[in-house]
């Protein structure tokens, strides 16, 4: 085995709880789920309060776990996920 897995939040700039529930569907590599301890990469929906986004309102996105599946695989399925949210 090589590498380890990392966990890692962003806030989608102008998204809700809808933008950030499709955001997590629409990825192929990662699971929907809470648990961070295993090996394959994982996403959950998750609201940010105003004051750790230094914006006014909640916003909301993703925590993800990045498990062990191969980086370009990862990469170019979060490319995609984040290329179906409407603009």
């Amino acid at each position: 085995m090589r590498g380890f897995s990392g966990l890692l939040s962003f806030a989608l700039k102008d998204g809700g709880q809808a933008a950030a529930a499709a955001f997590c569907n629409a990825l192929r590599y990662f699971g929907i789920a809470v648990s961070w301890g295993g090996f394959e990469s994982l996403c959950v929906p998750a609201q940010f309060p105003a004051e750790e986004t230094q914006v006014c309102r909640p916003l909301w996105g993703a925590r993800l776990s990045i498990g062990l599946e191969t980086v370009d695989d990862l990469l170019e399925d979060l490319d995609q996920a984040l290329a179906s949210l409407p603009r």
